[in-house]
């Protein structure tokens, strides 16, 4: 039932913004009057097709759903009517050519800031940003970052959760400088800590960032008491129930939360037996955790929720929930931070000082779609916009075949006068298949790494 809801999830994020991306090449096209022929979600046989407008567009569906295209009136691509020449995308100005190929990204982009918008807008629930253990020797311990102090903000940044604060750092530590951190320590009073995140080759490398930097964020004992139980999960399928309260598991009394957590996550598919207390009853039920990869190591999961309504828990848990114009100014500061940092960390993987093992592939943007998806919609957008941000920056990179191979081509006819040749496109051409087969090869590799360790 996981990868049921990891695949749909997958398939709905792949479609929207596939589609998102070539409309907006579309609209761009239509309203530089240039005849689009096909617009196709998907590549490959058509599974749904229909001719729409004075055009007669068709809009496609295709089997494999990895991508899409739109298919334009080209004098290099086949026989062009007379009364229809000044339709044709390569008849078009330097100016409206750059227009149309820069649309899919700026669509991409739009997209992030909508979908960042809608995601302040219904509420984004968080974590306060309490520092947990420290790993000695870590640029946290270098700093002076004690357990049980709240960061308050980053380099004069607020932050009210642990996920603006994750963002925060990781700009800097893509920068490779030092930040301020604003801190209240656990008798109350504001002091100021300085992190060196400089050394981004160590920071950077394989891994939790946070765990690199030496951070972890505080967890406050709770009852083991199961607040939500996922349907068709291992809990299900072991009978737990919400409001169970967890006594032992294999034997051992089980007083917190986070031992249950760490017990599961350390047994994967191995059944375990568990006694919890329903009412005013002992039951005994038997659970085997699922196999799930994450960081490089397969850990147990079981699908089963902690209970939200008791103090220790309200105490950490903050809801950032705005206005439509404050959503949608955050959503285009957060599009843009996306951005900056994405376009980082992918020069210093360029020039060594990031690990390529950050680039994901499909199996990873699966289990992050079902996981998000499972969260709810709030979460899901969120995902929807930092995959739409990568998308448009992936499609920047100046590789032929994306649309920033051939804006690069137009940047040299812009300079020399006139169209690239057709020569120096074919092996352009070349060039893109196998850079672009390369980096696909790469983030699968990856993936595999971490599904198998």
């Amino acid at each position: 039932m996981t990868l049921l809801t990891s695949l749909l999830a997958f398939a709905v994020a792949i479609g929207v913004l596939v589609t998102v991306h070539e409309y907006g090449h579309y609209l761009a096209a239509r309203a530089m009057g240039v005849k689009v022929l096909r617009f196709s979600v998907g590549f490959g046989r058509p599974l749904l097709s229909r001719r729409i407008g004075r055009d007669r567009t068709e809009f496609v569906v295709a089997a494999l759903p990895l991508g899409g295209y739109v298919k334009m009136l080209d004098e290099r691509e086949g026989d062009v009517a007379p009364e229809e020449l000044d339709r044709a995308f390569n008849n078009k100005g330097l100016k409206a050519r750059t227009f149309i190929v820069s649309a899919g990204p700026l669509a991409n982009f739009l997209f992030a800031i909508v979908a960042y918008g809608a995601m302040f807008m219904i509420g984004v629930g968080g974590v306060r940003p309490v520092v947990g253990d420290i790993t000695a020797d870590s640029p946290a311990a270098v700093a002076g970052l004690e357990r049980g102090e709240e960061i308050l903000a980053v380099d004069g940044r607020a932050v009210r959760d642990w996920e603006q604060t994750n963002l925060r750092l990781l700009d800097h530590a893509v920068r490779g400088d030092t930040v301020p951190v604003l801190v209240r320590d656990r008798d109350g009073r504001e002091v100021e800590r300085t992190l060196d995140l400089r050394d981004r080759q160590a920071i950077l490398g394989q891994g939790q960032f946070l765990e690199q930097v030496g951070l972890a964020p505080y967890r406050p004992a709770l009852v083991p008491r199961i607040g939500q139980v996922e349907s068709a999960s291992p809990a299900a399928a072991a009978g737990l129930e919400p409001g169970d309260r967890v006594l032992a598991v294999d034997g051992d009394a089980i007083d917190d939360w986070n031992d249950w957590v760490r017990r599961i996550q350390a047994s994967p598919e191995r059944e375990q037996v568990v006694q919890v207390e329903r009412g005013d009853q002992t039951v005994e039920l038997r659970v085997k955790p699922e196999a799930i990869a994450t960081n490089g190591e397969t850990i147990g999961r079981i699908g089963a929720g902690v209970d939200p309504d008791q103090p220790a828990a309200r105490e950490m848990a903050v809801l950032v929930r705005q206005g439509p114009v404050e959503a949608l100014v955050s959503g285009a500061a957060r599009t843009w931070d996306v951005s900056i940092l994405t376009v980082g960390i992918l020069w210093r993987m360029v020039t060594g000082e990031a690990s390529v093992k950050n680039i994901s592939g499909p199996v990873t943007i699966a289990e992050f779609a079902g996981t998000t998806a499972v969260i709810g919609i709030s979460a899901f957008l969120g995902f929807l916009a930092l995959v739409s941000v990568s998308l448009g920056i992936i499609n920047l990179l100046p590789i032929p075949l994306l649309d920033g191979g051939h804006l690069l081509y137009y940047a040299v006819e812009a300079v020399k006068g006139s169209p690239v040749s057709e020569r120096a496109q074919i092996i352009g051409q070349q060039f893109g298949i196998l850079a672009i087969a390369g980096l696909m090869l790469l983030a699968l590799y990856n993936d595999l790494t971490r599904l198998f360790g």
